[in-house]
């Protein structure tokens, strides 16, 4: 399905274009490709080097693009059909050179008949409906978190995919993660116009007030803070959760590194409450003013008994406010083609598949299965055993547990570790 013009600048406000780029940006896309993430082209200048064009933003694609360096081992054939991907890359690719010169609709003009209709949310105001609710959509994918456990000196899966989307700093892995459980679930919503990304809780006691989005009651979708002036951080300084619901006397949170005591320190993600709301160690809550609406307790912005997040509109499900689904493609044959090079090949041999390889070594790791240290995008033994690992985990044995990947068991990983699968 084609993208909007405007959809398309918000993917592309997403990837990192400012100011009149976003709307440039906006206006290639539709010129290169009508807005079709599964559109191709230049396919007779195919060759043993270069693949077809492929996406919104046509980027020709390389066949083995590990051999090179940024931005062009981005150009990922099977990586390209994704909205998000795309528009990174373009990003990263204009960003190289300066300049839009990389794209002949640019070059020759034909971009300029759709700038007239391209619009962004570039201040407080997004583009998103009140009938799609973002903040809705970050809860749901923080609940269906609940579960999940750390590794080995605070390793976490959400620092991990900040770091590789840009949004982080190396540092943010291995340390404390409460924050950063939130900010996962705000870069994923699209809400970071809204909520502070952060890996320190004092960080949002500043800028929730600083907004004069702060208050001393509950609010769906609320940040709240935890942490009493006698602690190390100060008030609100040393846990920070997410508020589902809530009534006259106690809220329902969902937060990372925590446990169902509440302390400061915990081993993954929890479903908590009933909270009393006016804890001893509830500091305050951080309310910003989403476009579907503020359901709060507090009398300034409508003095609610109680609300929950099953009260705001229904959430794009596994699709952004543009209507693009954001989790990266896995497929089933591709994987088949890396454990055929990377198996016999010398020890960190990377096939083409390695970016598709890496998202299930990610969720291995996840599970305790593979070492950090060998998630490098290289389908060796190690792997081949960890999966197999994982199927017996499954309850699989024999031919059926042999670490190639099949449709059931991929599946179950993709669904706690946020891929889609393909044959």
């Amino acid at each position: 399905m084609a993208l909007t013009i405007n959809q398309l600048c918000d993917l592309a406000k997403d990837a990192g274009f400012t100011g009149d780029d976003i709307r440039i940006a906006g206006a290639v896309a539709m010129a290169e490709s009508g807005g079709r993430p599964d559109a191709i082209g230049d396919t007779g200048l195919v060759d043993a080097k270069w693949g077809p064009s492929i996406g919104l933003f046509q980027i020709r694609s390389l066949r083995r693009p590990q051999d090179f360096g940024y931005p062009d081992n981005l150009r990922v054939e099977q990586s390209l059909s994704d909205p998000e991907y795309n528009t990174k890359a373009a990003r990263a690719i204009e960003q190289q050179a300066g300049n839009w010169s990389a794209w002949s609709t640019f070059t020759n003009g034909a971009y300029k008949q759709y700038l007239n209709g391209a619009t962004s949310s570039t201040g407080d105001t997004p583009t998103t409906p009140a009938t799609d609710s973002r903040i809705r959509r970050c809860l749901e994918l923080l609940m269906g978190e609940n579960g999940y456990r750390e590794g080995p000196n605070n390793y976490n899966k959400y620092a991990q995919e900040l770091i590789d989307a840009g949004k982080a700093p190396q540092s943010w892995q291995n340390d404390a993660w409460c924050y950063v459980f939130q900010s996962w679930g705000t870069w994923k919503a699209g809400l970071e116009d809204y909520c502070l990304m952060s890996n320190y809780c004092p960080d949002g006691v500043k800028f929730f007030p600083m907004k004069g989005w702060w208050s001393e009651y509950p609010m769906v979708g609320a940040e709240v803070f935890y942490g009493t002036a006698q602690e190390h951080d100060g008030p609100g300084g040393s846990h920070i959760e997410r508020v589902y619901q809530f009534d006259a006397d106690n809220i329902w949170t969902i937060g990372g590194n925590t446990n169902l005591t509440g302390s400061s320190q915990g081993d993954g993600v929890y479903l908590r409450g009933p909270i009393p709301r006016r804890g001893v160690r509830v500091y305050g809550y951080g309310c910003p003013p989403f476009p579907e609406g503020r359901l709060s307790a507090d009398p300034r912005w409508g003095g609610r008994t109680s609300a929950a997040y099953t009260d705001l509109p229904q959430s794009s499900g596994t699709s952004t406010a543009n209507g693009a689904d954001p989790r990266p493609w896995v497929y089933l044959g591709q994987l088949e083609q890396a454990i055929a090079a990377d198996v016999p090949a010398p020890t960190g041999h990377r096939s083409y598949c390695w970016p598709q390889v890496l998202l299930v070594e990610k969720g291995l790791a996840g599970e305790g299965l593979l070492d950090n240290a060998f998630v490098d995008g290289s389908w060796g033994t190690l792997t081949l055993k960890a999966y197999s690992d994982w199927q017996k985990r499954l309850g699989y044995s024999g031919a059926d547990a042999d670490g190639h990947p099949g449709q059931a068991s991929l599946q179950k990983l993709a669904d706690k570790y946020g891929f889609r699968v393909g044959a």
